[in-house]
């Protein structure tokens, strides 16, 4: 069964406090990623190996845009950010 494409607000609905590899399938008109296949996920990026999967599906789509994100929250609860 061929994986769905989805908006990236449901992907991050649906994999949360979790890295995403998603092959990016529409852009919106600032030419951010909208909607994507997810190809991969997990907790920890190093650990899933989510980087080296990026660089072979990479090296057979070449032409494919592939998306690595963080889906949870930025900034830890109780942390303080000063600009």
């Amino acid at each position: 069964m061929k994986p769905k494409e989805q908006r990236m607000t449901d992907i991050e609905a649906q994999y949360p406090d979790q890295w995403v590899l998603a092959e990016v399938t529409r852009e919106d008109r600032f030419r951010r990623a909208s909607n994507g296949i997810v190809l991969s996920h997990g907790t920890d990026a190093d650990k899933c190996g989510l980087v080296q999967e990026a660089r072979k599906f990479r090296a057979s789509h070449a032409q494919a845009q592939t998306f690595l994100f963080w889906t949870g929250r930025l900034i830890p609860e109780g942390v303080g950010v000063m600009l």
